[in-house]
Parts: structure tokens; sequence; C-alpha cells
């Protein structure tokens, strides 16, 4: 579904990624790990169109039999047409606007009124807290509110794949949890998943492969499990000895 060819970026004067090559098939939930600073938002924002690569390819194919399409020629409003949709790191609701709102904001390349706001009541159903907390402006919600009424309005674009930066960040042990349970379902649903995670571990549980980002570089990638048995993960990211 997503290629990455030889994807090189600068950020001011960092060489941000240096020589990125990566794929995601479609249907599965890919984690990208790495310390702070590793490039992992860059990634994302790169393939997202926030941020042009000085070279390199960056191909997707929204479904199959469908042609490939070079993403670092297109502006960032058209990826998202073309099927991918971001969630930055800090969550960046809109404030003043109600949940519902919020909601609809996700939609915003979409024309179809009716079939907008069953995707809204779907959104609702599948959240229930969004439900509840519908009219209420979206920075009264809690950090997992916000979370999920991100994740809702990043749906509402109908993307064949999600680019998640740090869901977790922030959050209570138990609602981690709660939003990793809802990544499972959205690919259940059919949704691909790009993961940009500090939790490590559940990122591997969670993904299917995995690539580990150093300094701009990949450096590894496998298994979800592999990566989680290789005790050079274990103890630079899992805490082992």
């Amino acid at each position: 579904m997503l290629r990455l060819e030889d994807v090189h970026v600068r950020r001011g004067g960092t060489h941000a990624l240096r020589g990125v090559s990566l794929e995601i098939e479609e249907g599965e939930i890919v984690a990208l790990i790495g310390a702070n600073g590793a490039g992992k938002t860059t990634t994302l924002a790169t393939i997202s169109g926030l941020l042009r690569p000085q070279s390199g390819r960056i191909l997707f194919a929204p479904g199959r039999g469908e042609p490939e399409r070079d993403l670092t020629k297109m502006r960032a409003e058209d990826i998202v047409a073309a099927g991918i949709s971001h969630c930055p790191e800090g969550r960046q609701v809109f404030a003043n606007l109600s949940v519902t709102e919020n909601l609809r904001i996700g939609a915003y390349l979409r024309n179809d009124k009716a079939a907008i706001e069953k995707d809204v009541a779907d959104i609702q159903a599948q959240f229930p807290i969004l439900r509840s907390r519908a009219q209420l402006p979206g920075d009264r919600l809690s950090g997992g509110e916000q979370m999920m009424l991100v994740i809702g309005r990043a749906l509402m674009s109908k993307p064949r794949l999600l680019l998640l930066d740090e869901p977790s960040l922030g959050l209570a042990p138990q609602l981690v949890e709660q939003i990793f349970d809802i990544l499972a379902e959205i690919r259940r649903q059919g949704v691909t998943v790009l993961l940009v995670e500090q939790n490590a571990s559940m990122a591997l549980e969670l993904g299917d492969r995995a690539y580990v980002l150093e300094a701009g570089s990949l450096v590894l990638h496998g298994s979800g499990r592999e990566l989680a048995g290789n005790p050079d993960i274990q103890r630079a990211y899992l805490g082992g000895a």
C-alpha cells in the first residue's frame, strides 16, 4: 500500500531522514519506534505532505488494482483525499469547537452531507464518550477523550491508511490499553495503520511488523515478535538488562 524509497529530508540544518526505505502492506499495523529525535514524527509529516523530501519517492496505492501515486508530488489536502489521514502528536483538537464540530471538520473534503452525518453518528457509537460529550468544546475533554476525538476525526475522511503519532502520550495506563484496543478494531474494519509510539512494548505487541529508526536512519525491521525478542531492542526500548 505504501512504499518509501530512499527518502531524505532536511529540517533547518538537520539531516532528519537519511535514506529511509520502508513498506506497508494493506491491512497491517506497522510500528515505527525509536528514541526522541530519531525522525519518527518527520517520517509521518513527510508521508502526509506537511514536509517535502529533498530526494526519494513515497508511493501510495490505496487498494488492490489501483495505480500507485507519488505523494511527493501532491499537496497535503490531495493526500488526504487519496486516502491517508494523519493524527498528529499532541492531539491538536479545535479547542473552541464542539466535539461534533471537530468530527465534521474531519470530513471537510467531502460533500455528501447525509453520509457525513451518518458517519458522525457511527463514530459516536464507536466512541460512546464522544456522544455523551457531543456539545462540549474540544478543550473540555480529558487527554484520553481528546485522543478518541482525534482518531474519530481522522476516520471521518474515510482513510485507507491512518498515520498515528504517539497516541498514548500523557495517558494513564488503563487509557493506553483502551486506545490500543481501538487501533486493533480500526484494523479489523479495514484501515491500515502506521503507528509511531513511545510505548515500544505495546507497539511491538500490536504491530504485525516494526521498523527501528535511529538518527534518521532505519537500522532494524522485522515482525513485532522478532523485535520484541531482540536483546538490543530490549536494552534500548523495553527496559531490559
